[in-house]
């Protein structure tokens, strides 16, 4: 140990006192015994004056600033030194940040005193015996005298003072303050501190002084003392002053100087100066935190009145358990510092005990976690009621009864809570808002804040938003996002009155209005987009009627106004001249619509798919979803989940149906039953595009190959509305590793179907493509081998071309929804993440693509379904021609017979012709319209008309009375006995919407007929050679003209089968006599197997021969086009086109004697046409991304979400002339093919 100095810090000992370096305290008592004699005691004058300034509050500054240093500092910390005289000064550290703190050193000297051992006089008065005392360390060798004095400033600043401006001005007046202090102790003239700041507390710490400082009301009062010091030395230790500093001598260095009886045994450990500055660190943090905390809490207590008594309270506890704490912190440092010092343990358990409370449950810093938590939101409160603004929250006041407290006036409320407050970019922005409405509306329209921690009402997301209520209801729901939308939007306005919302449905043929504002200060140049002023959604032009649509209804293109949303257009409403907003919109393009046309195999999950591609639009991420309110659909589906409980061996498996929205007209495929019935059409809206989803009954549907058909029909009917398709997307499974018969037919009967030119649109999506690693999977190769049997087709498997979905991403968002929650979430939420950007580039990909025009394709299947109405026609007319010709050779003979004359020869002239006529019934009869249950007859009458014959009486007698007569589905049919209160006829198994009523049938009679000519001639009493030779030639002509018109049949049949080879991907379906014989093994097992349970088989046996049929149709049909698909021979033959195709069917039905028949053969499917508008509106308006719009709260007016279920015919519209318009799209004789198909 070597010489070392100890502050006195007030304390008072004698020289030769012992001291105890462990415990760092004087013992009490002295080696020196009585008086030391002269010599053994030298005194050297010191004297010295001067004065310092310091700045800072914390323990470290002030221990700095008294020269405190190492163990002493760590002394004093622990404890084990209670500071007295100016040292007291040491305990009242601060660490406010809101304090600053200075202070002015004033150190004065007079005499060193130091005992000299080495003087041999001193031994005798030594008394060695006190050495013994092992706690003693050191020896006071010398003492230091004179008088130190501090005086400590502060100043305490408010919230909003410029710290750093008012940190300068206060060391400026430490300075001038200490230039004071030199001169009053150089005895210089008074002077003054009255340009001190007034708000200074001064507090003086002396060595004059034993316990406590004194305050002091101004600088003066310090300067006064300071005058007085001289006197205070003079009249303390016979004018020597106080002890400033003790010269310690360590007793194992005694013996260099005396004799000693024994050896000394002295331990001290040293401790690291590292470790101590450490703890000098940790108290100071103790300080900041409890300095922070009681300044939070004086605020809370301060605006009990905004914030919750339950916080203040916490805050308090806070306080209390830090205090206990530091107290703990001190304890527990003061016996480590001991025992390290001790030699009892080692230093480093002072670093595990520092590290205990520095980062630990009692840290400084979590201890204080808690300040300043409401202080942000209590300034904003504060100062937004300082503004006018009205506070709900922890007032009590109630929310309901003040927005019910305003009628038509109203009131803005800003609904906020603390998590609010963290987005800062949200939170700035509608503060702005915030103050302008205080600064407008406040004298008129109350301004409510209302704190959601504590009123009643609920924050959804924890984002602020401005609410505008009127009569107690809410108008507005986020007054910044309305601003904002407004702002961006240029808005058209309807005369009210105007206004139809009679009418659910919009026509097809629709534009977005994208036109210039009528405003003369306007760019003329600039497209604006128009949205309605009142629904805000964008508004559409309808072609075929005139209106213009929005969510509101329609109303004419002649009442609108417009606003647009351009810097100089202004608060009013413009108009166009009606004669320029006609043409404009007439104009209009069609750019903004993607039709995309989806097809697939039965149970291939289109319904699935297309409510899983909405939210993957919708959302990016599988949680934005989840957070969303509700589940986005627009088709009925459901499937099961089975909850298995691996815990308990015993326990069944559960499980669970999801079920997923809900409509009439969709069975949701939940018992094997195809789950789309019929063609809808989704619009869906993303920004300002419309995405059209084409959703189709599955081809392979599960009620049999006639539905097949009926579907096709129904999807060529709803296309046939519609002038392009912009994509068509296949949906296959990603797991049919076999080209099964199901398989083949379900891909070549769509091939079979699409024009040839619709081959650059089509794309291939893959389902459930988890499984195989979101790759097509086993269903590649077979898909190639198909493909590669038509490789003329140009359709190939490329990445543009190959899309692969996974809708068990979805299939998880719902049972969430439905409140299961399944196990895995990281997996769906790669699922979603893959699944979305495939939709993404789905959606891309079809923007790229030239629209197919959809004529193309539906006079591709008008000449199919032509073809395959032609093919029994033919056999019948071919034989009805042989019939009629053997009749008119026998004619012929007769009229020969010479011997044939007079009265015998007029009879032969008569033909039997077999006609028929009606017969009243006594009382209705049930009847099926279904062509299969029909024929259709030349009325035999020679006026061309043709007649229905119902082959099936479903209900011969029907006792039914408010059933009108002729009227197909009248509502009261379904409750007569042929359906015995189910769907479908207990007779012919059809829909009981193909029914109805009739009071009459028709009957076959045999009438003789005179040939017109021959009549001529009998009543110009013609002779009888004349009038044989005139039946001759008759009979002769009419034979002629009946193989001229089977000639052209065959003729037109060959060129059809020649359109389809050259324009249809496929022109036969191949695989569809194995289909059918497939279904037909099926329906023979039933059958068999019911037989054995002794079940009524009666159905399926008309099933099976429904099938038989269709398999002999079948076979006639590809016997009729591979016969006649053959080069074209001459210029009749040439290859037909589109337009071609509608001359030749126009021909045929001019055809004089067998073309209305051929007309009235047609494969009519009534129930495929009940619902010619089926367009499903559907507005996504939720958080987007990747280029289709963030998801944001719409304003109140604009629902984020429409579903429309549209199945009515679309309005027509009565011109001036009388005359109805309609939108020919598919114009010419063909069309009349599709007669109730097409938009009308």
């Amino acid at each position: 140990m070597s010489n070392s100095d100890r502050p006195a810090l007030g304390q008072k000992v004698a020289l030769g006192a012992l001291y105890d370096a462990k415990l760092d305290i004087f013992h009490p008592g002295s080696i020196l015994t009585g008086v030391p004699p002269a010599g053994a005691v030298t005194e050297r004058p010191a004297e010295k004056t001067n004065s310092s300034v310091t700045v800072g509050g914390t323990y470290r500054e002030r221990h700095n600033a008294l020269d405190i240093q190492g163990d002493t500092a760590a002394s004093i910390l622990a404890g084990l030194i209670k500071p007295q005289g100016s040292g007291v000064y040491l305990r009242n550290a601060s660490s406010d940040k809101l304090i600053l703190c200075g202070a002015i050193h004033h150190h004065v000297s007079t005499v060193q005193e130091k005992l000299n051992f080495m003087a041999p006089e001193l031994h005798n008065h030594l008394d060695l015996d006190l050495l013994q005392n092992r706690d003693s360390t050191h020896v006071v060798l010398g003492i230091n005298w004179g008088l130190h004095t501090v005086l400590e400033v502060k100043q305490h600043l408010s919230q909003d003072a410029n710290y750093k401006d008012s940190k300068d001005a206060f060391e400026a007046d430490l300075t001038k303050l200490r230039t004071f202090f030199e001169a009053e102790s150089r005895g210089a003239a008074n002077t003054t501190s009255s340009r001190m700041n007034p708000e200074y507390d001064y507090t003086l710490y002396s060595d004059a002084f034993e316990e406590e400082g004194l305050v002091l009301q101004t600088a003066d009062e310090g300067l006064q003392f300071i005058r007085l010091i001289p006197d205070h030395i003079s009249q303390s230790s016979n004018g020597k002053g106080w002890p400033l500093s003790y010269a310690l001598l360590p007793l194992t260095m005694l013996h260099h100087f005396i004799q000693l009886p024994h050896e000394l045994q002295v331990t001290s450990s040293p401790i690291s100066p590292e470790y101590l500055a450490k703890f000098t660190n940790l108290f100071d943090n103790y300080e900041i935190a409890e300095a922070k905390l009681r300044a939070y809490y004086a605020d809370l207590s301060r605006h009990s009145l905004h914030t919750s008594e339950s916080h203040i309270q916490e805050v308090r506890r806070s306080i209390d358990q830090l205090g206990k704490a530091k107290k703990l912190a001190q304890e527990e440092f003061k016996e480590g510092l001991v025992s390290v010092r001790r030699g009892q343990t080692a230093s480093t358990t002072l670093w595990d005990l520092f590290n205990q409370y520095n980062n630990g449950d009692f840290s400084p810093r979590k201890l204080s976690a808690i300040a300043g938590q409401e202080g942000a939101k209590l300034d904003f409160i504060n100062h937004v009621v300082s503004n006018g603004a009205i506070y709900i929250g922890h007032n009590r006041l109630s929310y309901e009864d003040a927005i019910d407290s305003h009628g038509d006036s109203g009131c803005y409320a800003f609904l906020f809570n603390r998590n609010a407050m963290k987005s800062q970019d949200v939170w700035n922005d509608n503060c702005a808002l915030l103050m302008g409405l205080l600064t407008r509306a406040r004298q008129t329209v109350p301004v409510y804040v209302v704190d959601c921690d504590a009123a009643s009402k609920s924050l959804d997301s924890d984002a602020p938003r401005i609410c505008r209520f009127q009569n107690g209801e809410e108008s507005i729901s986020d007054l910044l996002d309305h601003q904002k939308f407004m702002a961006e939007k240029s808005l058209a306005q309807y005369q009210t009155i105007a206004l139809d919302t009679s009418l659910n449905n919009k026509p097809v043929k629709r534009r977005f209005v994208k036109i210039p504002c009528p405003c003369g200060k306007c760019d003329p140049t600039r497209i604006c987009e128009w949205s309605c002023s009142f629904c805000l959604a964008p508004i559409e032009y309808g072609f075929t009627d005139e209106f213009i649509y929005c969510e509101c209804g329609r109303a004419p293109y002649r009442s609108y106004q417009f606003k647009c949303n351009g810097d100089r257009h202004g608060t009013d409403y413009v108009p166009y001249s009606t004669k320029t907003l006609g043409g404009l919109l007439g104009n209009l393009d069609q750019s903004d619509y993607i039709n995309i046309l989806i097809l697939g195999e039965t149970g291939v999950g289109k319904s699935t798919f297309i409510n899983a591609f909405i939210n993957y639009l919708s959302y990016e991420t599988l949680d934005l979803a989840k957070a969303s309110d509700q589940l986005e659909s627009v088709i009925p589906c459901s499937f099961s989940i089975q909850v298995m409980n691996r815990s308990d061996p015993n326990q069944p498996i559960e499980e669970k149906v999801i079920k997923v929205g809900g409509r009439d007209d969709e069975a949701d495929g939940s018992k094997g039953a195809s789950a789309t019935q019929q063609t809808n059409v989704y619009s869906v809206n993303i920004g300002s595009a419309t995405y059209r989803l084409i959703d189709t009954p599955g081809i392979g549907d599960t009620r049999g190959i006639q539905y097949d058909k009926k579907n096709m029909a129904d999807i060529l009917s709803t296309l046939s509305s519609y002038e392009n398709l912009h994509g068509i997307l296949i949906l296959l499974k990603s797991n049919n590793a076999r080209l099964t018969i199901t398989f083949r037919f379900c891909v070549k009967e769509l091939l079979a179907h699409l024009h040839r030119s619709a081959v650059e649109n089509i794309v291939f999506g893959f389902t459930n493509t988890r499984i195989s690693n979101y790759t097509p999977g086993d269903t590649f190769q077979p898909l190639m081998s198909l493909l590669k049997e038509h490789s003329d087709m140009g359709l190939t498997l490329s990445n543009s071309t190959t899309y692969c979905f996974d809708s068990e991403s979805f299939r998880y968002l719902a049972a969430y929804k439905n409140g299961c929650l399944l196990p895995n979430e990281e997996d769906f939420r790669r699922s979603w993440e893959h699944s979305r950007m495939e939709s993404v580039r789905l959606v891309d990909y079809f923007k790229t693509r030239k629209p197919h025009s959809v004529v193309s394709t539906i006079s591709l299947n008008g000449a199919r379904q032509l073809i395959m109405e032609l093919t029994k026609p033919m056999a019948e007319i071919s034989k009805l021609i042989r019939d009629n010709i053997t009749a008119m050779e026998d004619k012929k003979q007769q009229l020969l017979d010479t011997r044939l004359t007079g009265d015998n020869l007029r009879k032969r002239l008569q033909l039997d012709k077999i006609q028929f006529q009606s017969r009243q019934l006594d009382k209705p009869r049930t009847v099926c319209k279904n062509t299969t249950c029909c024929d259709f007859k030349d009325s035999g009458k020679g006026d061309g008309e043709t007649v229905t014959i119902y082959k099936s009486h479903c209900h011969p007698v029907c006792y039914l009375t408010d059933v009108k007569q002729d009227v197909v589905a009248h509502p009261n049919l379904i409750r007569c006995a042929a359906f015995s209160g189910s769907d479908h006829c207990k007779r012919c198994t059809h829909h009981w919407q193909e029914h109805m009523h009739v009071l009459y049938e028709l009957e076959q009679v045999t009438v003789q007929v005179t040939d017109t000519e021959i009549q001529r001639q009998l009543q110009a009493n013609a002779g009888d050679v004349t009038l044989r030779q005139t039946g001759i030639a008759e009979a002769s002509k009419l034979i002629g003209e009946y193989k001229s018109e089977h000639m052209q049949i065959q003729e037109a049949a060959a060129r059809f089968g020649l359109f389809l080879k050259a324009w249809a991907l496929t022109p036969i379906n191949d695989a569809t006599e194995d289909y059918i014989n497939m279904l037909i093994q099926d329906e023979e097992s039933k059958i068999e197997a019911g037989r054995q349970l002794r079940h009524n088989v009666d159905i399926n046996k008309k099933r099976l021969q429904g099938l038989k049929e269709d398999k002999q149709a079948h076979l006639e049909l590809v016997n009729t086009l591979t016969k006649h698909m053959r080069a074209p021979r001459n210029a009749k033959e040439q290859l037909l086109d589109e337009k071609g195709v509608e001359q030749l069917v126009a021909r045929l039905y001019g055809l004089p004697h067998f073309g209305q028949n051929l007309k009235a053969v047609k494969n009519t499917i009534t129930s495929a046409h009940k619902a010619t508008y089926r367009e499903r509106p559907y507005r996504i308006g939720g958080r987007a991304g990747a280029g289709f719009g963030a998801r944001r709260s719409k304003p109140q007016q604009a629902p984020a979400r429409v579903i429309t279920v549209q199945k009515r015919s679309p309005p027509k519209v009565v011109p001036k002339d009388g005359h109805r318009k309609h939108d020919n799209r598919s114009s010419g004789l063909f069309s009349s093919m599709f007669s109730g198909l097409s938009l009308r």
